[in-house]
């Protein structure tokens, strides 16, 4: 996947060739320098200038100056990275995160996104759940999925747009009407994949993958004490989506 620079084009209003060329210092850092402006200028076939003109837009007194900063900001996050295992994920201990997991559900979980690239997606999650649903659902969307966050029964039980898969939330297991959507859904051939406190739980028995994260405040059904559990899950959902990417990346190499 490439790098998506959204943000600072819009923030310096880039052209797309001051993009593409912004994107090419960034991936090519460690010898950019080497390379330098008249390299640049001749991998996009346009003038040094253009080099000069981009630097100066992003505040820089010149190519160099770009450079400099550029490197220093990247260096310095692989530096806080550096030695930790997994370290697009530094701060989160991702052993604990991963320990009511089986390793096969994350291959399950990442099978079923490849199997449904082009399908349509549901989502759904109530209460606090809902945030953390629609997250997913965007992350989703952003990732070119067909994902879809809706909540009438319908949308399950007749299923009139043929969805294919079921992602949702609840610390519990137990809401009953997300538990109605996971029963029609089961009956027209969506498969579901869960998110839930680690309690036995009926959401967890219908799903195809139940993914079981530590709840500290089991009995807490309002949500009224401090609980990691929310940011689990989204914590857990990033490392799969990267899981995801890696296998994407892996089978492109191949090919």
């Amino acid at each position: 996947m490439g790098l998506d620079i959204h943000k600072l084009v819009d923030k310096y209003q880039l052209n797309q060739t001051e993009e593409k060329i912004l994107v090419y210092i960034i991936d090519n850092i460690e010898n950019v320098k080497e390379i330098g402006v008249r390299g640049i200028a001749k991998e996009f076939y346009t003038s040094t200038t253009t080099i000069m003109n981009l630097a100066k837009k992003l505040g820089h007194t010149g190519f160099l100056d770009m450079y400099y900063h550029l490197n220093f900001t990247l260096k310095d996050k692989k530096s806080q990275f550096s030695g930790k295992k997994n370290n697009q994920f530094y701060g989160v201990d991702l052993e604990q995160l991963l320990s009511l997991i089986d390793h096969k559900k994350i291959d399950e979980f990442v099978n079923l996104l490849l199997e449904n690239k082009n399908e349509i997606i549901y989502t759904w999650g109530g209460g606090f759940s809902a945030p953390i649903t629609e997250y997913i659902t965007r992350k989703l969307i952003v990732l070119g999925f067909k994902c879809i966050y809706s909540e009438p029964i319908e949308s399950y039980d007749v299923n009139p747009i043929q969805a294919k898969l079921f992602i949702n939330v609840s610390k519990s297991g137990e809401t009953d009407s997300l538990l109605r959507m996971s029963h029609s859904a089961k009956r027209n051939g969506i498969k579901i994949i869960s998110f839930t406190g680690d309690s036995e739980n009926s959401l967890s028995k219908l799903s195809d993958i139940n993914l079981k994260i530590v709840d500290m405040n089991t009995m807490d059904d309002r949500n009224k004490s401090a609980s990691s559990f929310y940011a689990n899950v989204l914590m857990l959902f990033e490392f799969l989506i990267g899981e995801y990417l890696e296998k994407i990346k892996e089978d492109s190499d191949k090919n």
